[in-house]
């Protein structure tokens, strides 16, 4: 067989559509096409086998994420022992599929600047899956690889910027729908109460944002504050909304650690006694660790449960 395959015959002696495959060769790089002169990509017949064999684990129920890199000995094994085990539900086969086809859509249209569309598949998505699957399965991951494509020159800011401007909408629509839909009585006593928000300089959203949904979806008083916040009119707004925890969102720099142990010093100060504050950000600052009111939150999984587990205590 000519080691020289086009695009249409690898798609055809695979079963993966080219829509499919050029987003794996985009966001995984599972081969490295050749290209002519003209610019069309030729596939070697290991290319093909290696395609194969992931279009099998696939089916099988693997996620491509996990196997993009195996080298074929590896996918083989991986192929052989699958079929020696029970297959995965149906359900779990259909799931992963459909959030791979999902993750696919989204990069497809944040490449072309389909605004329309990425609103479309995120209210999709929103109605599929439900709040705490939408946000760790398909938001979080999705700004994530988009991120990491922006560091690899695959996606530019411009592409970053308009998804993060159709995300910030949807997560506003969530939170604000669920403040509206169980907002706390008077008389409900919860033993958290959460003001959010980031540091004055601080434009970063997209975290706080998250942790308030997290907050309204476990069923607690929240109260968003937004980016930018100084410490004293933090401090202010977090007593007038009688909010016993702030939950604040860092700046990703670390040459700004004096500045952050300067606004937590006096965000501290300011607060009641007892008042937490749980600082969360990327990466962590030495300061948290000195200031006994701060407590620091590595991610939001870990906020997710540290909410689900408040009640029980």
């Amino acid at each position: 067989m000519d080691d020289k395959l086009s695009v249409k015959t690898i798609c055809q002696l695979t079963g993966i559509n080219e829509h499919t495959l050029r987003a794996w060769e985009r966001r995984y790089a599972v081969v490295k096409p050749k290209r002519l002169e003209n610019g069309r990509r030729i596939y070697s017949i290991e290319d093909l086998e290696k395609l194969k064999l992931i279009a099998l684990l696939i089916r099988k129920g693997f996620l491509i994420g996990n196997i993009a890199h195996h080298p074929l000995r590896e996918l083989s094994s991986l192929l052989n022992e699958a079929a020696q085990t029970p297959d995965m539900s149906d359900a779990v086969r259909l799931a992963n599929t459909r959030a791979e086809e999902l993750a696919t859509r989204l990069e497809d249209a944040i490449s072309r600047y389909e605004l329309v569309k990425i609103n479309l598949l995120l209210q999709q998505a929103k109605a599929e899956y439900g709040i705490r699957d939408y946000l760790f399965q398909v938001i979080l991951p999705l700004m994530a690889r988009v991120g990491e494509y922006v560091y690899k020159d695959e996606f530019t800011i411009g592409q970053e910027h308009a998804l993060s401007a159709v995300v910030k909408y949807h997560l506003s629509q969530v939170f604000f729908l669920l403040t509206h839909s169980h907002m706390m009585l008077e008389e409900t006593k919860s033993p958290k109460s959460f003001a959010i928000a980031a540091t004055e300089g601080n434009l970063h959203e997209f975290g706080i944002l998250v942790a308030a949904v997290l907050c309204a979806y476990h069923g607690y008083p929240v109260f968003y504050l937004g980016p930018n916040m100084p410490a004293g009119a933090l401090a202010e707004a977090t007593q007038a909304v009688n909010a016993n925890c702030v939950i604040l969102g860092l700046p990703p720099l670390m040459d700004m650690d004096a500045k952050i142990e300067a606004y937590l010093t006096e965000l501290s100060r300011d607060l009641p006694p007892v008042c937490e504050v749980w600082a969360g950000g990327s990466p962590f600052y030495k300061s948290q660790t000195r200031i006994d009111k701060v407590k620091q939150l590595p991610s939001l999984e870990e906020l997710d449960r540290l909410l689900a587990n408040i009640k029980r205590i």
